[in-house]
């Protein structure tokens, strides 16, 4: 009995090794890296990190720097049955030669193929870019061809990411970008000119992961004609921040090449747009309101719009109409623009004359006119009081919409401001009284007398004599506008503008001074008072009887008093005065030298000019640019 027991036990045995021996056991699905090391750094530590999927250097101090990261040999384990490819090479543990200079990627494949797991290992201190890039970032220098002080950095992205750029100086330039699947590039904006410009960029992903590279920019010289700004004062704590706007133009023996720029507090200057090649000047560079970073222009019979690149974006044309001095985008997104109307004539002194820079046209993206507003229409195109301009009677230069009524304020730099409201009725006039007759292109039955704003004093309301109303006399509580420049409508309702100061009194002053001026006018009761002025004092420094602006700054409330160009003192110059309110303490002030040296400095498109001026920032909140190469 004992027999068959231990008989049926061997073969219940013999079975059982029998089953074991011929199952197969299933492909492990493990896909893990469970140590690291490199044999030319046998004292350097790694530690895997499995929820990042990153191997790092634990003591640094271990690297030998006699080391060359090119050409290393790793050592691994990994899962049971699992495969270590780099890139689409196998890699053998102990035998297989990579370069770590910028990082390896190790992918592991599990023996049944159905789990991947990859691992970036790095010697650095930082990640390398090549973590967050597919490739080395690829810096374009000047894109457009117009900015030498822009570039283009193109990103090979693995993934949505962030990039934070400093471009390096005396005066950083920050900014913050986000990539998202569609974008690829970052504008770099502010570059020093004759530099070897530093970049700095951060790159961070999604699981804050960040990776660090400095790209070298190297700028070329700026033509020696650009101006030479000077620094006279800064008080930054009380300034308006921002860099400073200057809607330069080159006299070129006769025309004006336009190259506007931007320098900083120190006045180095950090942007440029060579505008040059449309041959004659471009007039009225707007940015967006510090909104998006665009801008635009007219030159000819086009409206032009510019990222800061100096890519054009769009072209608006007006067919044979030409563009004059402004042009200004409306809340409708159309444009209102100063123009030559082609075929325009009026009937001046009993004869039918061309009539010039008379009409305003509201003009849509299309470039179909949708209004316009004729000045002759509403003024004295015989008033010569001022100036004789004949043809261009009025010499429009400026306009501004008025958001509270949609009314437009126009300058008419030999006759004075006038508003009318959208039908083109005049609301009032801002001008000596001297010399108006009637209104009219060819049949003269408009009067003009019941618009005519009369000045009064701002604290008593009391008129002033009829000298002042007229302007052959003075006050120094009150000066009309002479040449005016610039007009724009404050928050508190009143109006500022540039008085030039041109033929003050009709010539009849005995000095010469230019005035930023604020007015309040009460259009019910049509009187205007003058609330604060600055100027006088600083008399020819500051004179400036063409061109030139003004503007509110809405940070600080500051004001921005700029004359374009001054003769004075043996040089030839514009200024930027940055006014605190209503003190009038000058935070900041600079003086921007031309050097005429392509034209004799005598007479228009023989002087250097600048014809605006704004507070500006380089960077604005919606970032608008065409990626081209």
């Amino acid at each position: 009995m004992r027999k068959i027991i231990l008989g049926i036990w061997v073969l219940f045995a013999l079975y059982f090794m029998g089953c074991k021996n011929g199952t197969k056991s299933s492909p492990n699905q493990e896909a893990a890296l469970l140590e690291f090391t490199i044999e030319e750094l046998p004292n350097t530590v790694f530690s895997v990190d499995e929820e990042d999927g990153l191997v790092k250097v634990t003591n640094r101090s271990s690297i030998d720097g006699e080391v060359d990261w090119t050409s290393l040999k790793a050592s691994f384990e990994v899962s049971e049955g699992a495969k270590v490819l780099v890139q689409e090479t196998e890699q053998v543990s102990g035998e297989t030669v990579n370069d770590f200079s910028e990082g390896v990627f190790y992918t592991i494949i599990s023996e049944d193929e159905a789990t991947q797991q990859t691992y970036f290992v790095y010697l650095t201190r930082d990640l390398p870019m090549n973590y967050l890039l597919l490739e080395e970032p690829e810096v374009q220098l000047n894109p457009s061809g117009k900015n030498p002080l822009a570039a283009l950095v193109h990103l090979k992205k693995r993934e949505t990411i962030s990039v934070n750029m400093d471009v390096l100086g005396d005066i950083p330039i920050e900014k913050n970008f986000i990539l998202e699947d569609a974008q690829n590039s970052i504008p770099v904006l502010g570059l020093y000119p004759d530099t070897q410009n530093q970049v700095v960029l951060y790159i961070y992903n999604n699981d804050g992961q960040s990776a660090r590279d400095t790209l070298i920019m190297e700028t070329e010289p700026l033509p020696d004609f650009f101006p030479t700004p000077e620094i006279n004062i800064v008080k930054e704590d009380q300034m308006e921040p921002g860099m400073h706007f200057n809607d330069f133009h080159i006299g070129n023996n006769g025309v004006f090449n336009s190259y506007p720029f931007i320098f900083d507090n120190n006045g180095d200057i950090r942007w440029v747009m060579d505008l040059s090649d449309v041959g004659k000047a471009v007039w009225s560079v707007h940015f967006y309101d510090n909104k998006a970073n665009t801008l635009y222009f007219t030159h000819s019979s086009s409206i032009f719009e510019y990222d800061m690149l100096g890519n054009e974006l769009n072209e608006i044309n007006m067919g044979g109409h030409i563009t004059h001095h402004e042009v200004r985008k409306i809340p409708n997104g159309n444009y209102l623009v100063a123009v030559n109307k082609d075929g325009a004539t009026m009937i001046q002194d009993g004869q039918e004359k061309t009539s010039l820079e008379d009409f305003v046209f509201e003009v849509d993206q299309a470039g179909n006119i949708v209004k316009e507003w004729d000045m002759a229409e509403v003024l004295d195109v015989n008033r010569t009081d001022l100036v004789d301009g004949g043809q261009d009677w009025f010499h429009m230069n400026a306009i501004w919409y008025d958001s509270n009524d949609r009314g437009l304020i126009i300058s008419g730099r030999k006759q004075g401001l006038v508003k009318v409201d959208q039908d083109n009725d005049p609301q009032w006039i801002l001008a000596p009284h001297k010399g108006w007759g009637q209104a009219g292109r060819y049949e003269k039955t408009g009067d003009t007398e019941p618009y005519l704003l009369t000045a009064v004093n701002r604290f008593t309301g009391t008129p002033y004599n009829e000298e002042v109303q007229l302007g052959t006399e003075e006050s120094d509580q009150f000066s009309w506008v002479w040449g005016q420049h610039a007009p724009l409508i404050l928050p508190n309702g009143n109006l500022l503008v540039f008085d030039n100061g041109f033929n003050r009194n009709f010539g009849e002053a005995g000095s010469d001074y230019s005035l930023i001026t604020e007015y309040e006018i009460d259009e019910e009761n049509m009187t205007v008072s003058e609330v604060w002025s600055y100027g006088r004092e600083r008399g020819e420094e500051l004179f400036s009887n063409i061109i030139s602006d003004v503007d509110f700054l809405p940070e600080t409330g500051n004001r921005l008093f700029m004359p374009g160009v001054v003769n004075y003192g043996g040089g030839s110059y514009s200024k930027m005065v940055e006014l605190s309110y209503p003190h009038k303490e000058v935070v900041f002030e600079a003086t921007v030298h031309f050097k005429n040296q392509l034209a004799n400095g005598q007479g228009w498109g023989n002087i250097d000019i600048t014809y605006r001026g704004e507070r500006v920032k380089l960077y604005r909140n919606e970032i608008i640019f065409s990626e081209k190469r």
